[in-house]
Protein backbone atom coordinates (compact mmCIF):
# COMPACT_ATOMS: atom_id res chain seq x y z
CA UNK A 1 0.00 0.00 0.00
CA UNK A 2 1.05 3.57 -0.93
CA UNK A 3 2.67 5.62 1.90
CA UNK A 4 0.08 8.29 1.69
CA UNK A 5 -2.53 5.82 2.41
CA UNK A 6 -4.56 6.21 5.54
CA UNK A 7 -3.69 2.48 6.96
CA UNK A 8 0.24 3.18 6.00
CA UNK A 9 0.54 6.14 8.00
CA UNK A 10 -1.12 4.78 10.80
CA UNK A 11 0.60 2.21 10.08
CA UNK A 12 4.59 3.77 10.05
CA UNK A 13 3.03 6.30 13.54
CA UNK A 14 3.03 3.62 15.50
CA UNK A 15 6.25 2.47 14.11
CA UNK A 16 7.88 5.71 14.58
CA UNK A 17 6.55 7.04 17.86
CA UNK A 18 6.00 3.51 19.82
CA UNK A 19 8.55 0.71 20.62
CA UNK A 20 7.85 -2.48 19.53
CA UNK A 21 7.66 -5.51 21.13
CA UNK A 22 7.92 -8.90 20.13
CA UNK A 23 3.93 -8.99 19.63
CA UNK A 24 4.44 -6.33 17.10
CA UNK A 25 5.48 -6.70 13.67
CA UNK A 26 8.72 -6.40 14.25
CA UNK A 27 11.09 -9.23 13.24
CA UNK A 28 11.63 -12.00 16.29
CA UNK A 29 15.13 -13.84 16.23
CA UNK A 30 15.45 -17.26 18.61
CA UNK A 31 19.29 -18.22 18.70
CA UNK A 32 18.90 -22.00 20.18
CA UNK A 33 21.36 -24.47 21.74
CA UNK A 34 20.81 -28.10 21.53
CA UNK A 35 19.17 -28.71 18.28
CA UNK A 36 21.49 -30.52 15.86
CA UNK A 37 19.05 -30.90 12.66
CA UNK A 38 15.93 -32.29 11.66
CA UNK A 39 15.75 -35.84 9.94
CA UNK A 40 13.77 -35.65 6.98
CA UNK A 41 13.74 -39.00 5.68
CA UNK A 42 10.87 -39.59 8.64
CA UNK A 43 8.51 -37.87 6.85
CA UNK A 44 5.56 -39.87 5.49
CA UNK A 45 3.62 -37.23 3.69
CA UNK A 46 5.79 -34.46 2.86
CA UNK A 47 1.82 -32.42 2.21
CA UNK A 48 1.13 -32.55 5.92
CA UNK A 49 2.38 -29.35 7.91
CA UNK A 50 2.32 -31.15 10.69
CA UNK A 51 4.56 -34.34 9.91
CA UNK A 52 8.05 -31.72 9.18
CA UNK A 53 10.22 -34.92 10.55
CA UNK A 54 11.93 -35.94 13.95
CA UNK A 55 14.25 -33.62 15.91
CA UNK A 56 18.20 -34.40 15.99
CA UNK A 57 19.45 -33.65 19.05
CA UNK A 58 22.51 -32.02 19.84
CA UNK A 59 24.34 -34.92 21.73
CA UNK A 60 27.21 -32.34 22.60
CA UNK A 61 25.12 -29.85 24.35
CA UNK A 62 25.77 -29.20 28.35
CA UNK A 63 24.41 -25.79 29.27
CA UNK A 64 25.04 -27.19 32.76
CA UNK A 65 28.59 -26.66 33.93
CA UNK A 66 29.85 -23.83 35.28
CA UNK A 67 31.54 -22.39 32.09
CA UNK A 68 28.62 -22.64 30.27
CA UNK A 69 26.49 -20.95 32.57
CA UNK A 70 29.04 -17.95 32.82
CA UNK A 71 29.23 -17.88 29.10
CA UNK A 72 24.96 -17.77 28.81
CA UNK A 73 25.23 -14.27 31.04
CA UNK A 74 27.62 -13.15 29.16
CA UNK A 75 26.04 -14.18 25.95
CA UNK A 76 22.92 -12.12 26.90
CA UNK A 77 24.64 -9.08 28.44
CA UNK A 78 26.70 -8.96 25.12
CA UNK A 79 23.10 -9.00 23.22
CA UNK A 80 21.82 -6.47 25.20
CA UNK A 81 24.89 -4.03 24.96
CA UNK A 82 25.58 -1.28 22.73
CA UNK A 83 28.27 -3.66 20.28
CA UNK A 84 24.90 -4.97 18.90
CA UNK A 85 22.78 -2.02 18.75
CA UNK A 86 22.54 -2.37 15.04
CA UNK A 87 20.22 -5.76 14.82
CA UNK A 88 19.19 -5.86 18.23
CA UNK A 89 15.86 -3.16 18.94
CA UNK A 90 16.08 -1.20 21.98
CA UNK A 91 17.82 -4.57 24.08
CA UNK A 92 15.18 -6.22 23.47
CA UNK A 93 16.36 -9.74 24.86
CA UNK A 94 14.77 -12.63 26.50
CA UNK A 95 17.02 -14.70 27.74
CA UNK A 96 16.56 -17.11 31.14
CA UNK A 97 20.06 -16.80 32.69
CA UNK A 98 19.69 -13.11 34.13
CA UNK A 99 16.35 -14.16 35.74
CA UNK A 100 17.93 -17.81 37.09
CA UNK A 101 20.97 -16.03 38.65
CA UNK A 102 18.19 -13.89 40.32
CA UNK A 103 16.15 -16.37 41.79
CA UNK A 104 19.41 -18.60 43.01
CA UNK A 105 21.18 -15.89 44.41
CA UNK A 106 17.64 -14.13 46.04
CA UNK A 107 14.79 -16.83 46.34
CA UNK A 108 17.23 -20.01 47.15
CA UNK A 109 20.10 -17.80 48.94
CA UNK A 110 22.55 -19.96 46.80
CA UNK A 111 25.62 -19.00 44.31
CA UNK A 112 25.87 -18.76 41.15
CA UNK A 113 26.24 -20.73 38.76
CA UNK A 114 25.17 -23.45 40.39
CA UNK A 115 27.03 -26.57 41.10
CA UNK A 116 26.47 -29.05 37.55
CA UNK A 117 24.80 -32.05 39.56
CA UNK A 118 22.21 -29.49 40.56
CA UNK A 119 21.56 -27.72 37.50
CA UNK A 120 18.73 -29.87 36.43
CA UNK A 121 17.12 -29.50 39.74
CA UNK A 122 17.83 -25.96 39.63
CA UNK A 123 16.11 -25.15 36.44
CA UNK A 124 12.76 -27.23 37.17
CA UNK A 125 12.46 -25.49 40.62
CA UNK A 126 13.02 -22.23 38.35
CA UNK A 127 10.49 -23.01 35.85
CA UNK A 128 7.61 -24.24 38.61
CA UNK A 129 8.28 -20.36 40.46
CA UNK A 130 5.65 -18.30 38.67
CA UNK A 131 7.31 -15.01 39.57
CA UNK A 132 10.85 -15.88 37.86
CA UNK A 133 10.05 -18.90 35.11
CA UNK A 134 6.43 -18.37 34.29
CA UNK A 135 7.18 -16.88 30.73
CA UNK A 136 9.62 -18.87 30.31
CA UNK A 137 8.03 -22.32 31.18
CA UNK A 138 4.78 -20.80 28.24
CA UNK A 139 7.26 -19.79 25.68
CA UNK A 140 9.05 -23.30 26.02
CA UNK A 141 12.22 -21.86 25.61
CA UNK A 142 13.61 -24.38 28.06
CA UNK A 143 13.44 -27.84 26.68
CA UNK A 144 13.41 -29.61 29.86
CA UNK A 145 12.28 -33.20 29.97
CA UNK A 146 12.64 -36.23 31.89
CA UNK A 147 15.23 -34.72 33.76
CA UNK A 148 16.99 -33.39 30.53
CA UNK A 149 17.61 -30.00 28.67
CA UNK A 150 17.62 -30.89 25.76
CA UNK A 151 17.25 -27.49 23.97
CA UNK A 152 17.73 -23.75 25.01
CA UNK A 153 16.71 -20.27 23.14
CA UNK A 154 17.30 -16.94 23.83
CA UNK A 155 14.41 -14.54 22.22
CA UNK A 156 15.93 -11.32 20.48
CA UNK A 157 13.58 -8.32 19.06
CA UNK A 158 15.80 -7.66 15.64
CA UNK A 159 15.81 -3.97 14.39
CA UNK A 160 14.78 -3.57 10.81
CA UNK A 161 11.82 -3.89 8.73
CA UNK A 162 10.13 -6.88 6.90
CA UNK A 163 11.57 -6.46 3.40
CA UNK A 164 12.87 -7.72 -0.16
CA UNK A 165 15.69 -10.01 -0.03
CA UNK A 166 18.08 -7.22 -1.22
CA UNK A 167 16.79 -5.88 2.39
CA UNK A 168 16.86 -9.44 4.50
CA UNK A 169 20.18 -10.41 2.57
CA UNK A 170 22.66 -8.19 4.23
CA UNK A 171 20.77 -8.23 7.78
CA UNK A 172 20.98 -12.50 7.93
CA UNK A 173 24.68 -11.64 7.00
CA UNK A 174 24.67 -9.96 9.91
CA UNK A 175 23.36 -12.51 12.17
CA UNK A 176 25.49 -15.38 10.75
CA UNK A 177 28.31 -13.01 11.91
CA UNK A 178 27.31 -12.66 14.73
CA UNK A 179 26.23 -16.42 15.64
CA UNK A 180 29.87 -17.56 13.81
CA UNK A 181 31.10 -15.20 16.54
CA UNK A 182 29.53 -16.51 19.58
CA UNK A 183 29.82 -19.89 18.81
CA UNK A 184 34.17 -19.67 18.12
CA UNK A 185 34.14 -17.92 21.36
CA UNK A 186 31.96 -20.07 22.98
CA UNK A 187 33.18 -23.73 24.85
CA UNK A 188 32.88 -27.60 23.83
CA UNK A 189 28.43 -27.72 24.89
CA UNK A 190 27.93 -24.18 23.89
CA UNK A 191 29.33 -23.88 20.16
CA UNK A 192 26.85 -25.33 17.58
CA UNK A 193 24.38 -22.51 17.96
CA UNK A 194 22.12 -21.60 14.81
CA UNK A 195 19.19 -18.67 14.64
CA UNK A 196 15.98 -18.98 12.76
CA UNK A 197 13.29 -16.32 12.12
CA UNK A 198 10.08 -16.72 10.68
CA UNK A 199 11.49 -13.76 8.02
CA UNK A 200 14.00 -15.67 6.99
CA UNK A 201 11.41 -18.30 5.91
CA UNK A 202 10.54 -15.38 3.17
CA UNK A 203 14.13 -14.49 2.15
CA UNK A 204 15.03 -18.52 0.39
CA UNK A 205 11.86 -18.16 -1.22
CA UNK A 206 11.80 -14.99 -2.83
CA UNK A 207 15.33 -15.69 -3.77
CA UNK A 208 14.06 -18.96 -5.71
CA UNK A 209 11.79 -16.58 -7.15
CA UNK A 210 14.05 -14.09 -8.51
CA UNK A 211 16.47 -16.92 -10.18
CA UNK A 212 13.71 -18.64 -11.32
CA UNK A 213 12.29 -15.38 -12.89
CA UNK A 214 15.77 -14.75 -14.56
CA UNK A 215 15.78 -18.60 -15.55
CA UNK A 216 12.56 -18.36 -16.92
CA UNK A 217 13.31 -15.37 -18.97
CA UNK A 218 16.74 -17.32 -20.79
CA UNK A 219 14.75 -20.29 -21.17
CA UNK A 220 11.83 -18.23 -23.32
CA UNK A 221 14.36 -16.52 -25.13
CA UNK A 222 16.08 -19.61 -26.53
CA UNK A 223 12.53 -21.35 -27.23
CA UNK A 224 11.70 -18.11 -28.92
CA UNK A 225 14.96 -18.38 -30.89
CA UNK A 226 14.50 -22.13 -32.03
CA UNK A 227 10.60 -21.62 -32.70
CA UNK A 228 11.42 -18.26 -34.54
CA UNK A 229 14.11 -20.69 -36.44
CA UNK A 230 11.65 -23.13 -37.72
CA UNK A 231 8.70 -20.53 -38.30
CA UNK A 232 11.24 -18.68 -40.24
CA UNK A 233 13.47 -21.19 -41.52
CA UNK A 234 15.88 -18.09 -41.14
CA UNK A 235 18.91 -18.07 -38.52
CA UNK A 236 20.06 -14.94 -39.60
CA UNK A 237 16.08 -13.27 -39.13
CA UNK A 238 15.61 -15.16 -36.00
CA UNK A 239 18.94 -13.94 -34.06
CA UNK A 240 17.60 -10.29 -35.26
CA UNK A 241 14.76 -10.90 -33.59
CA UNK A 242 16.12 -12.09 -29.92
CA UNK A 243 18.35 -9.37 -30.44
CA UNK A 244 15.08 -6.99 -30.41
CA UNK A 245 13.79 -9.21 -27.48
CA UNK A 246 16.58 -8.69 -25.56
CA UNK A 247 16.37 -4.81 -25.70
CA UNK A 248 13.05 -4.74 -24.71
CA UNK A 249 13.44 -6.88 -21.27
CA UNK A 250 16.13 -4.75 -20.80
CA UNK A 251 14.26 -1.56 -21.63
CA UNK A 252 11.64 -2.07 -19.00
CA UNK A 253 14.61 -3.44 -16.13
CA UNK A 254 15.55 -0.12 -16.27
CA UNK A 255 12.56 0.86 -15.48
CA UNK A 256 12.07 -1.08 -12.93
CA UNK A 257 15.67 0.73 -11.78
CA UNK A 258 14.89 3.56 -11.90
CA UNK A 259 11.82 3.56 -10.30
CA UNK A 260 14.16 2.67 -7.70
CA UNK A 261 12.17 -1.09 -7.05
CA UNK A 262 13.99 -3.93 -6.13
CA UNK A 263 13.62 -7.00 -8.25
CA UNK A 264 11.80 -8.67 -5.42
CA UNK A 265 8.36 -11.09 -5.64
CA UNK A 266 5.90 -7.99 -7.45
CA UNK A 267 8.55 -8.07 -10.07
CA UNK A 268 9.98 -11.36 -10.52
CA UNK A 269 6.00 -12.61 -10.99
CA UNK A 270 5.52 -9.82 -13.50
CA UNK A 271 8.42 -9.75 -15.67
CA UNK A 272 7.84 -13.62 -16.50
CA UNK A 273 4.61 -12.19 -18.47
CA UNK A 274 7.18 -9.51 -20.01
CA UNK A 275 8.20 -11.94 -22.80
CA UNK A 276 5.23 -13.31 -23.93
CA UNK A 277 4.85 -8.98 -24.81
CA UNK A 278 8.00 -8.92 -26.04
CA UNK A 279 8.09 -11.30 -27.96
CA UNK A 280 4.63 -11.33 -30.03
CA UNK A 281 5.14 -7.86 -32.08
CA UNK A 282 8.70 -8.46 -33.55
CA UNK A 283 7.05 -11.83 -34.54
CA UNK A 284 4.62 -10.54 -36.38
CA UNK A 285 6.93 -8.65 -38.73
CA UNK A 286 9.33 -11.62 -38.90
CA UNK A 287 6.51 -13.84 -40.22
CA UNK A 288 5.16 -11.31 -42.88
CA UNK A 289 8.99 -10.03 -44.04
CA UNK A 290 9.42 -14.43 -44.77
CA UNK A 291 6.06 -14.14 -46.22
CA UNK A 292 6.61 -11.36 -48.38
CA UNK A 293 6.95 -12.12 -52.49
CA UNK A 294 9.52 -9.50 -53.11
CA UNK A 295 13.49 -10.23 -52.92
CA UNK A 296 15.33 -7.53 -51.71
CA UNK A 297 15.36 -6.61 -47.68
CA UNK A 298 14.23 -2.92 -48.43
CA UNK A 299 11.23 -4.40 -50.41
CA UNK A 300 10.43 -7.13 -47.89
CA UNK A 301 10.89 -5.05 -45.08
CA UNK A 302 8.31 -2.45 -46.43
CA UNK A 303 6.03 -5.36 -47.28
CA UNK A 304 6.02 -6.46 -43.65
CA UNK A 305 5.15 -3.07 -42.04
CA UNK A 306 2.39 -2.19 -44.94
CA UNK A 307 1.11 -5.79 -43.31
CA UNK A 308 1.36 -5.49 -39.96
CA UNK A 309 2.24 -2.40 -38.45
CA UNK A 310 -1.79 -1.26 -38.47
CA UNK A 311 -2.68 -4.49 -36.76
CA UNK A 312 0.47 -4.48 -34.03
CA UNK A 313 -0.40 -0.49 -33.34
CA UNK A 314 -4.10 -1.76 -32.87
CA UNK A 315 -3.28 -4.46 -30.42
CA UNK A 316 -0.53 -2.55 -28.66
CA UNK A 317 -3.20 0.54 -28.16
CA UNK A 318 -5.64 -2.01 -26.36
CA UNK A 319 -2.88 -3.47 -24.32
CA UNK A 320 -1.71 -0.44 -23.06
CA UNK A 321 -5.28 0.93 -22.24
CA UNK A 322 -5.89 -2.47 -20.18
CA UNK A 323 -2.46 -1.38 -18.07
CA UNK A 324 -3.27 1.76 -17.71
CA UNK A 325 -6.65 0.79 -15.63
CA UNK A 326 -3.93 -0.85 -12.96
CA UNK A 327 -2.01 2.71 -12.20
CA UNK A 328 -5.59 3.89 -10.14
CA UNK A 329 -5.32 0.59 -7.91
CA UNK A 330 -4.48 0.96 -4.08
CA UNK A 331 -1.62 -1.72 -3.97
CA UNK A 332 1.35 -1.24 -4.90
CA UNK A 333 1.87 -4.98 -6.59
CA UNK A 334 -0.78 -3.78 -9.07
CA UNK A 335 0.65 -0.42 -9.47
CA UNK A 336 4.27 -2.17 -10.64
CA UNK A 337 2.18 -4.60 -12.83
CA UNK A 338 1.00 -1.45 -14.36
CA UNK A 339 4.26 0.11 -15.32
CA UNK A 340 5.90 -2.85 -16.32
CA UNK A 341 2.92 -3.73 -18.54
CA UNK A 342 2.67 -0.34 -20.14
CA UNK A 343 6.46 0.59 -20.61
CA UNK A 344 7.09 -3.20 -22.31
CA UNK A 345 3.94 -2.20 -24.76
CA UNK A 346 5.76 0.75 -25.66
CA UNK A 347 9.39 -0.72 -25.82
CA UNK A 348 8.11 -3.11 -27.92
CA UNK A 349 6.74 -0.88 -30.25
CA UNK A 350 9.85 1.23 -30.64
CA UNK A 351 11.82 -2.11 -31.03
CA UNK A 352 9.45 -4.05 -33.34
CA UNK A 353 8.29 -1.58 -35.49
CA UNK A 354 11.60 1.30 -35.31
CA UNK A 355 14.76 -0.38 -34.31
CA UNK A 356 14.02 -4.12 -35.89
CA UNK A 357 12.70 -2.62 -39.68
CA UNK A 358 15.68 -0.70 -39.44
CA UNK A 359 17.77 -3.46 -38.68
CA UNK A 360 16.78 -5.44 -41.81
CA UNK A 361 16.74 -2.46 -43.91
CA UNK A 362 20.71 -2.44 -43.50
CA UNK A 363 21.27 -6.23 -42.81
CA UNK A 364 18.05 -8.18 -43.56
CA UNK A 365 18.62 -11.28 -45.42
CA UNK A 366 17.77 -11.43 -48.76
CA UNK A 367 17.08 -14.69 -50.88
CA UNK A 368 18.23 -17.60 -49.78
CA UNK A 369 20.86 -15.87 -47.27
CA UNK A 370 20.28 -17.75 -43.56
CA UNK A 371 17.56 -19.99 -44.97
CA UNK A 372 17.85 -23.15 -42.71
CA UNK A 373 16.13 -25.90 -45.58
CA UNK A 374 19.55 -24.40 -47.96
CA UNK A 375 21.86 -25.89 -44.87
CA UNK A 376 19.64 -29.28 -44.39
CA UNK A 377 19.36 -29.99 -48.15
CA UNK A 378 23.16 -29.40 -48.54
CA UNK A 379 23.89 -31.67 -45.20
CA UNK A 380 21.25 -33.78 -46.82
CA UNK A 381 23.29 -33.98 -50.12
CA UNK A 382 25.90 -34.62 -48.67
CA UNK A 383 24.61 -37.67 -46.75
CA UNK A 384 23.49 -39.32 -49.88
CA UNK A 385 26.87 -38.77 -51.51
CA UNK A 386 28.32 -40.55 -48.64
CA UNK A 387 25.83 -43.41 -48.79
CA UNK A 388 26.96 -43.83 -52.30
CA UNK A 389 30.79 -43.66 -52.17
CA UNK A 390 30.33 -46.16 -49.31
CA UNK A 391 28.22 -48.45 -50.94
CA UNK A 392 30.58 -47.91 -54.38
CA UNK A 393 33.74 -48.89 -51.80
CA UNK A 394 32.28 -52.28 -51.40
Amino acid sequence: IPDDHWLMEAQNAMDDNFPKGEDDDAQIVNIIWGVDGLDKDTIDDRWDPDDAGEIVWDNKFNPASSSSQLRLKSICQLLKSDSYANLVLDRNVKCFIGDFEEFITKEKSGTFPVPENQFVTSITEFLANDQYGAEYRNDDMIGLLDGRIYYIFFRVVGKGDRGPKSTLEPRWEKWEDLIDSLNSNSGAGLNDAFHTSLWWAWYPTESALVGDAIQGMLIACSISFLILVVTTHNVILAFYAIICIAGIVTSVMSIVYFNGWDFGTAESIAVVILIGFSVDYVVHICHAYVESHHRSKFERTRDALAKMAISIVGGAITTFGDGCMLFFTTFIFFQKFAWIVTSTIVFALIWSLVFFPALLFVVGPQGQTGDVRVFLKKVYKKYQDYKVSKQAAK
